[in-house]
């Protein structure tokens, strides 16, 4: 088992609640850009890369995971923006854990919608407050295991669902849908909702899983290109460290507050 930190960015996928008391995990928000730069000052042992920012904020860039990687730091992906990264760049280091990675591997997921959803800030626990296709998918495929469900509706509301934008497929959506087809009556659709299948959350698990237990040593990959576009990309990075640096030190500086009297 390899020893020192595991950095873990991760949100609506593994909310605070279910996130497994291991001091080793080092617990960060969603990745964005540049985000996985930053980690070089001081390379953790592993990384999890889990949910990601990819609609208000860039998404993070495959040369970053691959200047980890050359750093001979483990990255593993999974269950989110993860999953699409581990996908993209298994041939090259990254590791892919879990069924929703496997399915963008092959094929059988292209879009990245498949694993988006809307969530409340870190601050109110990164709650889920729409329901990934990916998710809509599996508890589908539960019902239909469970006979709850005949296998040609459950194509048939497969196809329905996915035309709902991911901002607004929340469960009241995807019941007016369902029940509004007739392919599910108001108590099916209790049923088939009883038989929700947290696929995102089930990988992000298996993920912390397997880095823990993770004792091979990182094979050395070679850095990325060094292109215009990274070295801006760093750059912005140490502007915002230097700013963040400079307003806690101002902070600090500043005189302690007085009650007044």
């Amino acid at each position: 088992m390899i020893a020192g930190r595991i950095a873990v960015f991760a949100g609506p996928s593994l909310p605070p609640a279910d996130r497994p008391p291991d001091a080793r995990f080092e617990w960060l928000p969603p990745v964005t850009a540049g985000d996985l730069l930053r980690l070089l000052d001081r390379p953790p042992a592993i990384v999890c890369l889990i949910d990601g920012f990819f609609d208000r904020s860039p998404a993070p860039w495959h040369k970053e995971i691959m200047a980890l990687t050359a750093h001979r730091v483990v990255v593993f992906g999974a269950a989110s923006m993860g999953a699409l990264r581990a996908a993209e760049l298994h041939e090259l280091g990254m590791i892919g854990v879990g069924a929703i990675f496997r399915a963008y591997r092959l094929g059988l997921l292209t879009g990245d919608d498949e694993v988006a959803c809307l969530h409340a800030p870190g601050e109110l626990g990164w709650t889920a407050l729409t329901v990934p296709m990916v998710e809509v998918r599996a508890t589908l495929a539960a019902a239909v295991r469970a006979r709850a469900l005949a296998a040609a509706a459950a194509r048939h509301l497969r196809a329905l669902i996915h035309d709902i934008h991911f901002t607004v497929r929340d469960w009241a959506m995807i019941e007016r849908v369902s029940v509004g087809s007739a392919l599910v009556t108001p108590d099916g659709f209790e049923l088939l909702r009883s038989l929700y299948t947290p696929i995102k959350r089930m990988d992000a698990v298996a993920c912390l899983s397997s880095a823990a237990a993770w004792d091979e040593q990182q094979v050395l990959r070679p850095p990325p290109p060094w292109t215009c576009y990274l070295d801006a990309l760093a750059r912005e990075v140490c502007a915002a460290a230097t700013a963040r640096s400079a307003s806690t030190r101002a902070k600090n500086d500043s005189p302690a507050p007085r009650e007044n009297g």
